[in-house]
């Protein structure tokens, strides 16, 4: 049988009065001492637990008050908290867990654009004149979307934006819906432990909305995709001319490096690798699928890749972009979803806009 020392101190010995018997007579029952806490105390410290920032105050206000007391009175109030504190931050933990996982997730994404299908006005491309800095900014970065891979929220069906994200451009746009390219690595990347690879992804123009896009078309050996976004209203047409660029041309770079979302930087063509451009603009994490302009407007290429030193100890930050001209050759790509109509359309409307 196990025995528990409670330590009383002088003063509260003192005020307890000694049992006195007489010959004969049964011995006096010894006074108990009162509660170390008061029973009001345990009710409403209990109720201040489903606070926990309020009982760690409450807590450390005690616990100074306390220091003057007898220890028989600081051991029991230190427990009773210590109990109350582990309580109190169990069911904090629960409800967080709780309120993160189960609660209803606020709608983030639709079918479509809004702010796609009610804008008044696309550029004029390709520019009659040779555009600065400043005018690609304003004319540009309207035509280019964040892409991002569609994460589903634990216990729920609810997708969001996932912490990978790339950039892709606007290629086509009829009444039917908009057509854009980016990188099949930024689109296709695999969202399970199984590899699979997702069928459509979520993307986000400059007002910052979010709207779900189908994956229509890959082209593996170009690591290039074809998105399309359905639209609800509005007729406004767009068509973005191609270009084949000179060396030496100055070129136009949008993307998304290290998440600055929506970042110009500028260069020049410094050379040619069979289906692709090397050029001297900064590209980083965030750039890859994104558009290169020429100083027209023209589209000149598609953001693929950048080597250096990790990869390469020979490399010193080399940047690459994919033709644009793999956009115009239906047999690199694999179609579906009504992709090979859709890039159709896009042929020939730029046919018809080079007449």
């Amino acid at each position: 049988m196990s025995t528990q020392k409670v330590i009383v101190s002088g003063y509260e010995a003192s005020q307890v009065p000694e049992a006195t018997t007489t010959p004969g007579s049964s011995p006096q029952p010894t006074p108990r001492l009162s509660p170390a806490i008061p029973w009001w105390a345990r009710i409403g410290l209990s109720l201040v637990a489903l606070c926990f920032p309020l009982l760690c105050l409450i807590t450390l206000v005690l616990r100074i008050a306390f220091r003057a007391e007898t220890p028989r009175i600081k051991y029991a109030w230190t427990s009773f908290l210590n109990t109350l504190l582990m309580v109190s931050g169990l069911l904090t933990l629960v409800a967080g867990s709780f309120v993160f996982f189960l609660a209803p997730v606020p709608v983030i994404t639709g079918s479509g654009l809004t702010d796609l299908d009610e804008r008044d006005s696309f550029p004029a491309l390709p520019s009659a004149t040779s555009l600065t800095s400043v005018d690609a900014s304003r004319l540009l970065k309207p035509l280019v979307i964040v892409v991002s891979p569609a994460a589903t929220r634990l216990w729920t069906n609810a997708e969001v934006p996932s912490n990978s994200f790339g950039a892709g451009e606007l290629l086509h746009a009829d009444k039917d819906g908009y057509l854009f390219v980016t990188a099949r690595h930024v689109a296709q990347l695999p969202q399970s432990g199984f590899g699979l690879k997702p069928s459509h992804v979520l993307i986000s123009t400059q007002e910052g909305t979010w709207g779900t896009a189908d994956i229509i078309a890959t082209a593996d050996s170009l690591d290039l995709a074809l998105l399309w976004l359905p639209r609800h209203t509005g007729s406004l047409t767009f068509t973005q001319p191609l270009t084949t660029i000179s060396d030496g041309a100055a070129v136009f770079v949008i993307g998304h490096p290290e998440g600055l979302r929506y970042t110009l930087s500028t260069g020049i063509v410094s050379g040619f690798h069979d289906q692709s451009i090397q050029i001297s603009a900064a590209i980083s994490p965030g750039n890859s699928g994104g558009p290169v302009y020429d100083d027209h407007g023209n589209l000149a290429g598609i953001v693929s890749s950048k080597f250096d030193h990790n990869q390469d100890a020979n490399a010193e930050n080399l940047s690459f972009a994919v033709k644009p001209a793999a956009l115009l050759t239906p047999d690199v790509w694999h179609f579906s979803k009504g992709g090979r109509v859709h890039l159709q359309h896009y042929v020939d409307a730029l046919k018809s806009s080079s007449k």
